[in-house]
């Protein structure tokens, strides 16, 4: 007598599931995300990103509904995973309004899908609240450089590394690209040309003021044009009552 398989996979679609935070009453495009389908307001996509106004404005066939139109029609969002896009979707229905609380790392996750989609306002959200953490001046150029943020913020980082007595490891200089690293050890080169008073010039340590060392690193990153360059004292913590909760 065949018996069933109760310990059978289930099939792809028997494991979609609707979101438990954000499939929305009222909300009119689906997402599917993973396995989970998302349920939201075509808006904010539209009005933010060019690239989700040309995939959600492609022409659809006649007698086909548009992708996205429904549970069973999804638009497909692939090579990212729930979890992110859970964090992505938080900075659009934050509570809160304006004032947010998430780490480090929710705000690199939310600033990678932000770049590759285009979404130039979630951009600048990002960079100022990535200025709140302290990040090493390594990590944060690389950051910064990945998803192309304004270099003027990295002017910090880039003196901590010109005016701290041990050079750029191999390492460092992988991560930081060699444009970037070359760069840097020219500015580190200029900081210690300055004449001792026996006439000699440092090879170890860079003991110039902190306007000098701006105006190095402008000429030669090419960061002369623009708003005025951030303090190098630390920017005063905030502290946000609307926490990412998944």
């Amino acid at each position: 007598m065949a018996h069933s398989n109760y310990f059978a996979p289930q099939s792809a679609v028997d494991q979609i599931k609707r979101h438990p935070k954000y499939y929305l009453n009222g909300g009119d495009v689906h997402f599917l995300v993973e396995n989970w389908i998302y349920r939201v307001h075509r808006y904010f996509f539209e009005r933010e990103s060019a690239w989700f106004r040309e995939k959600l404005g492609v022409a659809t066939p006649a007698g086909q509904a548009p992708k996205g139109s429904s549970d069973s029609n999804p638009f497909p969002l692939e090579d990212i995973n729930a979890e992110d896009f859970s964090k992505f979707l938080w900075v659009f229905y934050n509570p809160k309004y304006s004032i947010y609380d998430a780490t480090l790392e929710d705000w690199t996750a939310i600033l990678k899908l932000a770049f590759d989609w285009r979404f130039s306002e979630v951009k600048k959200l990002c960079s100022r609240e990535l200025e709140k953490f302290d990040i090493a001046p390594v990590p944060k150029i690389e950051l910064y450089q990945t998803y192309e943020l304004d270099k003027k913020l990295l002017i910090p980082s880039y003196i901590a590394l010109c005016v701290r007595q041990e050079p750029l490891t191999l390492k460092e200089g992988r991560h930081l690209g060699l444009e970037t690293a070359l760069l840097l050890a020219t500015a580190r080169e200029c900081a210690r040309g300055k004449p001792l008073a026996n006439g000699s010039r440092s090879p170890t340590a860079a003991d110039l003021g902190e306007d000098d060392m701006v105006s190095i690193i402008k000429e030669i990153f090419g960061l002369t044009a623009g708003p005025p360059s951030p303090s190098l004292t630390p920017l005063d913590r905030g502290t946000g009552v609307a926490t990412f909760t998944g």
